[in-house]
Parts: structure tokens; C-alpha cells; sequence
């Protein structure tokens, strides 16, 4: 019997225990985002965080909220996000989902330039 091929080695950003330098900085300003918003949330929102969590999460927090909260407010009618209540999770899930939605446009924006630019390279030769 013929041995079997051995099998091809797995690309670097596939390899378990391998990060890029882009994906640890990704991964770590999601961390921050959310131990910042967990904070805030711990601290009984103090009024100078406010536009601070707000600041970080920029854009992506109003996409999650215009694209995700606004319509299930819609569809189920319920404004309880909008009352002051005391202790809750959804604060810093909302401000680490906007994190997250931060760095898909910023991985998608740099996905295009890399693609424009294998284009533009393509077409000059």
C-alpha cells in the first residue's frame, strides 16, 4: 500500500495559539472596552464616564444600538432600556458589542485597500 500524503501544515493565522499582532490588538481593545464599561457599570455610572465609554465605542455603539436595539425596542415594544435602574450587564455588552462592530469596519476598510491594491497591482502588469 502507498503511504498516505502527510498532511499540508496549517497556515500561521489558523495554527491554535498563533495571533497576529492585529488580532491581539483587536482582541485587547474589546477587552479594554468591555473591563472599562464593567467599571462604569461597577462605579454606579459616574457622569464623567459617560462620554468617555461613549467615545471609545464610536460608531460601532450607535450601529448596535440604531441597527439592533431601536428595532427590537420596536418589535416587542419594551422601553426598559431607557429607564435608570441599577445594576445591569447590558451596559457593557452594549458598549463591547459596538467595540466589536469597530473592529469588523476596521478589518473590512483594510480587506478593501489590500484588494484594491493586489487589483492595481494586477492591472499594471
Amino acid at each position: 500500500m502507498d503511504n498516505p500524503a502527510p498532511p499540508t501544515p496549517a497556515r500561521p493565522w489558523s495554527k491554535p495559539g498563533t495571533w497576529s499582532r492585529g488580532r491581539q490588538i483587536a482582541v485587547g481593545y474589546i477587552g479594554l472596552v468591555l473591563a472599562v464599561a464593567l467599571a462604569n457599570e461597577i462605579a454606579g455610572h459616574p457622569s464623567a464616564l459617560d462620554a468617555t465609554m461613549t467615545l471609545i465605542s464610536f460608531p460601532g455603539s450607535i450601529l448596535v444600538l440604531v441597527l439592533v436595539l431601536y428595532p427590537l425596542n420596536l418589535l416587542f415594544g419594551d422601553d426598559s432600556f431607557d429607564a435608570e435602574s441599577g445594576f445591569s450587564l447590558l451596559t457593557p455588552l452594549f458598549h463591547g458589542a459596538g467595540a466589536l462592530v469597530n473592529v469588523l469596519i476596521v478589518w473590512g476598510a483594510l480587506t478593501f485597500v489590500r484588494h484594491l491594491r493586489t487589483e492595481y497591482r494586477r492591472s499594471r502588469r
